[in-house]
């Protein structure tokens, strides 16, 4: 811990160069956050004041924030006490403080959703939700501004937008508990537009040192080809992190997406393997489609893991990855596992949702969403003779009602494709399966589709009707 003297030195230091200069920068800001590190990347530094009322008290996401976080300080040097949370009732209109955060390792004392630091060789990720302490409660009207000060040649990647201030962030209107990172120190940072979507591309170092370049392409294409297949990405800054030294025989062993700020993909690499095994993986291809929906309650994770695990095949057939055939095959082979767990688990699809964030079995999971995702989608294309699809839901949801903002709940996203299409689908599938154990039917499905299972592997009808009905699905639609 720091001496009485050095905290009072350091307070002082803050309230005659810091805090001027704060003010100075952006009076607008309602909250503005001046966060500064030294070439080791050990500690973040953070000077944080209100525009006006401080609230009660700050809190960070993370449980283990409080474990990282080494001191806060008055204006005047004082030591703040602290429970658990940062006390700010009773300042000033105005106020400023001063913290600091232990960045140097990956704390994981009560915090068991993962670790919250990353470090390469010359390079630290770190997640918001272990530094950056807030308000609980911030407005949606309130603006929330971040500045780094970093050493001159580091780089520094976030989910946040720029402003017309230089140098000045702005945390965007995402709920402030939805996790996010940032990226700090020497990494191989690029940046690329896609079809009007902004991609951040961080890439840490490793041993061996990863083909940065190669990978960043390979991202490129990926986006390229999701994009191509299902529209726009409807969000307009994407980040994506890549972490090497993935201990595994697959490229991409570990993938998700969180959403605080902007969406960001976190791939976990090993950069051992072949470039090809990157290109012929679906993994971004899945973690890419998560970007079609909002975010969903992970009570309904069965929903949105179900609609990527049926996209990964979908989109990599349209673009020429693997045959029609193989993808159907693919999909017929997850449907299976699904079934097989389901059966053996004798769980509805809910408590088996409820129990995948316990460490169980997932495929039930994410095959059952996925099996719903195509009986919806030979349904829509039937009854409309092609007019509609699951695509065309897709996109027209997300130019009348994606609200990026908040959390929504599966019933609430599915009644609305209900009543895009105007005929209730959606909902009444849903209930079919969600709370019972029994996996979706999927015989009128495969007839329509003109699909047996043979032996481990699809036999495709030749019949024309049924030909053409798949062809719909595993085929570009024609603009």
């Amino acid at each position: 811990m720091l001496s009485a003297a050095l905290k009072k030195s350091q307070g002082v230091k803050f309230c005659l160069i810091w805090l001027g200069l704060m003010c100075a920068i952006d009076a607008r800001a309602d909250y503005h956050y001046r966060v500064s590190a030294e070439l080791d990347l050990k500690k973040l530094t953070v000077d944080l004041c209100f525009k006006g009322q401080a609230p009660e008290k700050l809190v960070a996401e993370s449980l283990d924030a409080s474990v990282a976080l080494l001191g806060a300080w008055h204006e005047s040097g004082e030591p703040i006490t602290l429970s658990g949370f940062i006390p700010t009732a009773g300042l000033p209109e105005g106020a400023c403080i001063h913290y600091q955060v232990d960045i140097s390792r990956g704390v994981q004392r009560h915090d068991m959703t993962g670790p919250k630091v990353y470090k390469s060789i010359a390079a630290t990720a770190v997640s918001n939700g272990l530094w950056f302490w807030r308000p609980e409660i911030i407005p949606q009207n309130r603006q929330v501004f971040v500045e780094f000060k970093l050493p001159a040649d580091y780089s520094l990647s976030t989910p946040w937008s720029l402003t017309e201030s230089e140098g000045v962030l702005e945390v965007p209107a995402t709920p402030f508990d939805w996790p996010s990172w940032i990226v700090l120190g020497h990494f191989f940072k690029k940046e690329m537009i896609v079809n009007g979507t902004h991609f951040d591309i961080s890439i840490l170092d490793g041993s061996p040192t990863p083909d940065a370049e190669a990978l960043a392409e390979w991202i490129g294409q990926e986006v390229a080809y999701v994009q191509s297949a299902l529209g726009e990405i409807p969000f307009s800054n994407v980040q994506v992190f890549i972490l090497p030294n993935a201990r595994a025989r697959q490229p991409v062993p570990v993938a998700y997406v969180t959403r605080g700020g902007s969406p960001t993909l976190h791939l976990m690499i090993n950069q051992r393997r072949d470039m090809q095994e990157f290109y012929d993986d679906w993994t971004v291809t899945h973690e890419l489609s998560h970007l079609f929906l909002p975010f969903i309650s992970p009570d309904d994770a069965w929903f949105y893991e179900g609609f990527a695990s049926y996209y990964q095949y979908v989109v990599r057939a349209r673009k020429g990855l693997l045959s029609p055939k193989k993808a159907w095959s693919n999909l017929l082979y997850g449907f299976r596992r699904g079934s097989r767990e389901a059966e053996a688990r004798g769980l509805t699809l809910r408590e088996a949702t409820q129990k995948m964030y316990q460490g169980e079995p997932f495929m039930q999971v994410y095959w059952g969403g996925a099996a719903m995702m195509l009986i919806a989608d030979v349904q829509l294309i039937k009854q409309s003779n092609g007019s509609w699809s699951l695509d065309r839901v897709i996109q027209e949801f997300n130019l009348c009602c994606m609200d990026r903002t908040r959390a929504w709940t599966a019933l609430e996203v599915l009644s609305i494709f209900d009543e895009l299409y105007g005929y209730p689908l959606f909902v009444p599938l849903m209930n079919r399966y969600v709370n019972v154990n029994e996996f979706p039917d999927m015989d009128d499905a495969f007839q329509s589709l003109g699909l047996v299972a043979s032996e481990g592997d699809v036999m495709l009808s030749d019949d024309a009707d049924q030909r053409s009905l798949r062809d719909l699905i595993m085929f570009i639609p024609s603009q």
